[in-house]
């Protein structure tokens, strides 16, 4: 008898056991949150320079930003993933998304297009962020954004690199809230897109 009372608090404590880790498991999970990094709105440049169709290739994000989780930069020196915070989807989809918009509203090209559009185009467009994370090992954490553009001459078959610019930018926030990182992360890649089409604006690209 008291043999299967035994077996029968054993099983109920196994029971709870697997109910109350599924339940931890739902409440990690309610708990996580996705975001965009979201760029403001480009200003057109003036005058323009009137450059050549581009089409936006593939961009690349180095590991280990590469992952869906923010990257978080603590102060022992040492990289970490946040579990309850990350990206919507492929942080490189998402960064390649914004830079399509923003080339498009700088109007430094005569016309923007997808990788996916049949149309041929004198000129291409490849981005590779090598930075992308949170830095905790200062007084104030701030969100970095490293990206270098490339643009090709798609006119000839060994696509010779015609600009290639590298710029980064930090962007300091207050921990206080629940989309402060997101929010720095949209700031310091408007940032940089604006400091790279700066020095875009000034490169010997072809009109046509």
């Amino acid at each position: 008898m008291k043999t299967v009372s035994l077996l029968m608090f054993l099983s109920a404590v196994l029971l709870c056991g697997c109910f109350g880790g599924k339940a931890s498991q739902q409440k990690a999970l309610a708990q996580k949150r996705t975001f965009v990094p979201l760029a403001e709105t480009a200003q057109a440049v003036t005058p323009s320079p009137d450059f050549a169709a581009v089409k936006i290739r593939p961009f690349r994000v180095l590991p280990p930003f590469d992952a869906r989780t923010f990257i978080m930069y603590r102060a022992e020196g040492e990289f970490a993933a946040d579990f309850y915070n990350g990206w919507l989807a492929q942080p490189q989809d998402l960064i390649r998304v914004q830079t399509t918009r923003y080339l498009e509203q700088a109007k430094l090209f005569k016309a923007v297009y997808d990788i996916g559009c049949g149309t041929m185009t004198p000129l291409g467009l490849e981005g590779v962020v090598s930075e992308l994370y949170l830095d905790f090992s200062g007084e104030k954490p701030a969100a970095v954004v490293t990206m270098r553009l490339l643009v090709l001459d798609e006119r000839v078959p060994s696509f010779n690199v015609l600009f290639s610019e590298e710029k980064s930018t930090r962007v300091t926030f207050a921990p206080n809230g629940k989309t402060a990182a997101s929010h720095a992360f949209g700031q310091a890649l408007t940032q940089t897109l604006e400091a790279l089409v700066k020095a875009l604006a000034k490169a010997p690209l072809p009109s046509k």
